[in-house]
């Protein structure tokens, strides 16, 4: 078991954002109240705007006597971005909050090689900033703001899994899985790739026992109206419904591969979520996502940079991204699709790796480490 300082005992750790929010950042506060309680550390939470229905179970649990409706003094660890950061102040102080009156910490999510400048003014208004990854660090870095890497925790709760026949998804097929979101640049995400990329390996044996499985976050119905386009193919299976945390994790669980064909990626959260669970990662090997995922422990696809097209993502200009390499993703993954034994044995690889580096233990260490040195360094706590 990790002991704690017993300085930290003393002083109360709050962690502020969308805790009930199926959103990115709502993902990532959760993964740092699930590292914080692997670890015992005492910490309230603070829905900060309150908006989000609180009917997902996991959630639940996890926050089950953690949530306080005025926040503390102490240590403010705020999962916000930087365009919120004024709107979330005056929140915080509507709500009885002093937001001067303890040490605020802010914890940005960003996709791009350079966070935004306009951005990075209001990150200023924290005692300190905390990256995600080494990706988002450097973004960080690149406009001028110094931070503290700490990761976030991939680990999904203990439990059993909702079956594939939950899905519709065949028992017999090698499951190739792909996320993205219509409502939100999908380009980021790069879907066509992999369409592009299914095909290529049915070419090279149109008698395989393949299914591609695309779960489509919906966008005022774009998701159903994209899907119109496969969903006549019987060898994929299109997934536009909301799912709670189960689904999530039961649908992961149900592939064989996580297949993101990404342009970029703060952190790669879902690739890392496969890892976890077990299951091949197929990803390309540039941005977040390469803080867990190796030549050794995964499918590390090639990609060139290019420069982003105007409006391509939002503040995109002097940014680049990947292209991922297609047929070099098809020459990695199709030998394994007729090899389960070394398939299983990577994913076996990559989920010790990830689980050791980015597990909720292994995330919380990192915090309590930092909390840590916070205390022992800033005159707050030692006047």
């Amino acid at each position: 078991m990790t002991r704690l300082p017993v300085v930290l005992d003393d002083v109360a750790v709050t962690i502020i954002g969308h805790p009930w929010a199926p959103i990115g950042m709502g993902e990532q506060l959760r993964s740092h109240v699930a590292a914080c309680n692997a670890v015992h550390l005492h910490h309230r939470v603070f829905d900060i705007f309150r908006y989000a229905q609180r009917i997902d179970a996991a959630h639940g649990r996890l926050l089950e006597g953690l949530e306080v409706e005025v926040p503390p003094g102490g240590v403010r660890i705020f999962h916000v971005n930087g365009d919120e950061v004024d709107t979330v102040i005056a929140a915080f102080e509507a709500r009885g909050g002093v937001f001067d009156g303890g040490y605020n910490i802010i914890v940005p999510a960003w996709e791009l090689p350079a966070y935004p400048k306009v951005w990075a003014l209001h990150l200023g208004k924290f005692d300190e900033v905390w990256a995600l990854s080494e990706f988002i660090q450097e973004s960080l870095a690149v406009s001028g703001v110094r931070s503290h890497l700490v990761g976030q925790a991939i680990e999904f709760e203990a439990g059993p899994c909702l079956p594939r026949r939950y899905f519709g998804i065949r028992e017999s097929a090698f499951v190739m899985l792909h996320f993205f979101d219509l409502s939100s640049y999908a380009s980021r995400k790069n879907p066509e790739a992999v369409l592009r990329l299914f095909d290529l390996l049915r070419m090279d044996d149109p008698y395989a026992d393949l299914q591609l499985v695309l779960k489509v976050k919906n966008g005022e119905r774009a998701a159903e109206e994209w899907a119109a386009g496969v969903a006549d193919d019987p060898q994929i299976k299109v997934i536009a419904t909301p799912l709670d945390t189960l689904g999530v994790k039961s649908l992961i669980n149900a592939c064989d591969v996580f297949v993101s064909l990404h342009r970029s990626e703060g952190f790669g959260r879902g690739l890392g979520e496969a890892m976890g669970l077990g299951r091949l990662a197929l990803g390309t090997g540039w941005s977040g996502n390469v803080d867990f995922m190796t030549t050794q422990n995964s499918l590390m696809v090639g990609h060139e940079l290019v420069k982003l097209k105007k409006d391509a993502y939002p503040h995109w200009r002097g940014q680049s991204w990947a292209n991922a390499d297609v047929a070099h993703a098809r020459a990695l993954l199709q030998p394994l699709i007729a090899d389960r034994a070394r398939t299983e044995a990577l994913a076996r690889r990559g989920q010790a790796d990830v689980l050791r580096t980015h597990g909720s233990r292994a995330v919380g260490v990192r915090v309590v480490q930092r909390l840590s040195a916070i205390l022992a360094e800033s005159p707050r706590f030692n006047g």
